[in-house]
């Protein structure tokens, strides 16, 4: 069951992330200027909130469930890829020697999290 929900966490989170970055497009959802609080929402920006919501309490219940030790950086790791080649692939990011570095050795400290003592 925990990885059905690892699953559904490390989806919505990173869609929640994408989707209220591309609502940004058109400018911050929420500003404040002149002493007013402007909203500026629009569906991506809505849908992102709404999904990313949805991931707080996915990560709520993973908390609950295992070892923090374990599930936070498990959790992490596999947001940060799965981000990494969104973000190559949706908003046309480069990758770049240090940033290819820097998921190799997430995916080394995800295998040492991994082994059995």
């Amino acid at each position: 069951m925990s990885k059905i929900i690892l699953t559904l966490y490390i989806i919505t989170t990173s869609l929640g992330l994408i989707i209220l970055k591309l609502g940004t497009n058109s400018g911050l959802p929420v500003s404040y200027a002149n002493n007013k609080l402007h909203f500026n929402m629009n569906f991506y920006s809505v849908a992102g909130i709404v999904l990313y919501g949805l991931s707080f309490m996915l990560y709520v219940y993973l908390i609950s469930k295992n070892d923090l030790g374990y599930i936070i950086p498990l959790a992490a790791a596999f947001v940060y890829i799965v981000i990494f080649i969104a973000s190559a692939v949706v908003f046309k990011e480069v990758f770049t020697a240090t940033k290819i570095i820097g998921i190799a050795m997430i995916v080394v400290g995800l295998i040492f999290l991994n082994l059995k003592k």
